[in-house]
């Protein structure tokens, strides 16, 4: 009674021993997937504080009845910014031209690696019992 009891242990671990494996890949790629949302949640987080703090500045600059507060935070603030922008003027302006094209050549450079594949892409491939191939109609 003991060897096909071991018999039957063996087999099962066989079958089972690919299963952990293919359990160890998707908890490797779910751990990427968490660092990558965990990312994507602080830069959430800071894009949120930012727009607050631009509707804030967007209220105080509007409203005419907080015109002590705009004086007193928003224009100092633009003032400073704009300081800043204008000491680096043409570095800003070289960085907008670097950008610029960096995304027309990039969009080109994808676009002519990609139109080969798309005009070539061939797809066969055998139909499954009882399913319907596109373009025919059941019972016809």
């Amino acid at each position: 009674m003991g060897i096909p009891y071991s018999k039957q242990i063996n087999l099962a671990f066989d079958q089972v021993t690919p299963l952990v494996a293919a359990g160890f890949k998707v908890l490797q790629t779910t751990k990427n997937i968490t660092f990558l949302l965990a990312a994507i949640q602080v830069l959430t987080a800071l894009f949120l504080f930012l727009i607050l703090g631009a509707l804030l500045a967007l209220i105080i600059t509007v409203s005419p009845d907080l015109e002590y507060e705009r004086r007193m935070v928003v224009t100092p603030v633009m003032r400073g910014m704009v300081g800043r922008v204008m000491g680096y003027a043409e570095w800003v302006k070289m960085g907008v031209w670097i950008v610029g094209v960096g995304v027309l050549v990039g969009a080109g450079a994808g676009w002519w690696v990609t139109r080969e594949g798309v005009e070539g892409v061939d797809v066969m491939g055998e139909s499954v019992e009882g399913e319907v191939e596109a373009g025919e109609f059941p019972g016809s």
